[in-house]
């Protein structure tokens, strides 16, 4: 490991950028060429890389993202202003609002929008959970929810770490009292009624979706759920989570709203060559807490226990020395921020469940995200969507990742700084994921200007309705030939 990273820090001192593709332990059968170099070695491969440097730097047609395909699917609002008036009122001028809300704004002035019902393919419900959850709790580090014994993921006592948090969602009510007089007028409108709300969509990327009364409710057993992960048969064993497969008739992944998008002044202002020269090469922080989920103040039984895998984050950083943003302990916003804008890599390990909002968090600092979790792909894909929590056809995103498995992640390390300077020479490579990475902000970010996140999550809400319909014909069809 020493030889490897000493070469990250070589190339990071002379501001040129690693990045690279990890899928498994695929790419691990090879000896490391790096073994039995000198320095002269390391500088001489540095060198031929900033002679690439150069030759990749060449100009480059640029790409206009605003004119990106939009969605067209027709759709249906519901009037904000008769069932959601915190739409322009109480949430309006909130700091925090959530994917919901950006969904909804953006929804209102789209061309497919339609003024009659019947004429939509999805007709989207309006009631904006996720944003008062977010514009009135402090969930900064993203936590699952505390449990009903006023204990959070970690077993820190809730009233006295985090007051701020401590409310009747989702343990001993489903929701707020103004979403649920949302979600009741909808489930008694003409509109709902007509399909039985077999093509609606409720958006809500908030944990407590998750869990508790909010997920056993069957408000939604009829409708797609947009969700931040979904909840599968493995998840569904865990925390008491059984009703989790069949809360919904169809689920949709949406994207996580990053509050780093609310303390970065010009989101689209990036280039190749300001990345090229940050200063870190991986950045990554955690509190000092356990990473399980908890039932009753104890770990749930068979829950995954993921504090190894962040912990191991410091041996990176120990060997990466000064050009490393890896730390424990929590910071205010705007520290975090300038942290991992200073970071070629952000890593994204797995929490409390499989997904991490440090994903977004990362797009949104135009860092590459480094994803060390095995059951991402299983449950946290963006726009993957599917009945019974099977989902599938989400975005492909490993042309701007790394992806690396949590074995080698946590036995063989030096595997892992191999790979990486492996990568590191190819300067074409890094371009191309760095520019994959510009494509993927325009569909992953809700506050990037121009972005096609609503558009995405519209379009797979309705393969996800359709799927739904062919399977349920299909069923149908076998019963009749069976009779």
């Amino acid at each position: 490991m020493a030889n490897a990273i000493a070469f990250l820090k070589i190339w990071t001192g002379a501001t040129y950028f690693l990045s690279g593709l990890i899928v498994g332990t695929s790419v691990f059968h090879t000896q490391p060429q790096w073994q039995g170099w000198k320095e002269e070695d390391f500088a001489a491969a540095a060198a031929a890389a900033a002679t690439a440097a150069e030759a990749a730097a060449a100009v480059r047609p640029g790409q206009d993202h605003s004119r990106s395909e939009i969605s067209r699917v027709p759709f249906y609002v519901y009037d904000p202003d008769h069932y959601e008036p915190r739409f322009s009122g109480s949430l309006a001028n909130c700091l925090r609002k959530g994917g919901d809300y950006m969904f909804l704004e953006t929804l209102l002035k789209h061309p497919m929008r339609q003024s009659d019902p019947a004429k939509a393919d999805v007709v989207v419900v309006p009631c904006l959970f996720e944003s008062y959850r977010r514009c009135t709790t402090t969930n900064h580090a993203e936590k699952p929810p505390a449990g009903p014994d006023g204990v959070v993921s970690g077993g820190l006592s809730n009233p006295e770490e985090h007051p701020e948090d401590f409310e009747e969602i989702p343990w001993r009510k489903a929701f707020d009292n103004a979403s649920a007089e949302c979600l009741a007028k909808v489930q008694t409108s003409e509109t709902y009624r007509r399909t039985n709300g077999r093509d609606h969509l409720f958006v809500a990327a908030d944990w407590t979706m998750n869990f508790g009364k909010t997920l056993q409710t069957e408000f939604f057993k009829n409708m797609t759920v947009g969700r931040i992960e979904i909840v599968d048969q493995i998840a569904a064993a865990v925390a008491h989570r059984e009703a989790g497969p069949t809360q919904a008739r169809c689920s949709v992944v949406v994207p996580y709203a990053s509050d780093i998008a609310y303390v970065e002044d010009d989101l689209s202002n990036s280039t190749f060559e300001e990345w090229e020269t940050r200063p870190k090469v991986a950045s990554f922080r955690f509190e000092e807490r356990m990473y399980i989920l908890f039932c009753g103040g104890r770990p749930c039984p068979g829950a995954y226990d993921s504090t190894p895998l962040r912990q191991r984050s410091l041996l990176m950083g120990e060997q990466l020395g000064e050009h490393s943003g890896i730390a424990v302990g929590r910071v205010g916003i705007e520290q975090y921020a300038w942290e991992i804008s200073q970071a070629k890599f952000c890593l994204v390990i797995r929490g409390d469940t499989p997904s991490s909002h440090a994903f977004y968090d990362a797009l949104a600092a135009n860092c590459i995200p480094v994803i060390i979790s095995d059951r991402w792909a299983d449950v946290a894909v963006p726009f993957a969507h599917g009945r019974n929590w099977d989902a599938r056809d989400g975005l492909d995103i490993s042309r701007f990742t790394i992806n690396i498995n949590e074995g080698t992640w946590m036995t063989d390390m030096d595997q892992v700084g191999t790979v990486l300077w492996k990568i590191i020479s190819n300067t074409t490579l890094a371009r191309q994921h760095y520019d994959a990475m510009q494509e993927a902000r325009y569909k992953l970010l809700w506050a990037m200007p121009h972005n096609r996140v609503a558009d995405y999550v519209l379009e797979s809400t309705k393969r996800c309705i359709n799927d739904d319909e062919t399977a349920g014909s299909a069923a149908c069809t076998n019963s009749m030939a069976a009779d």
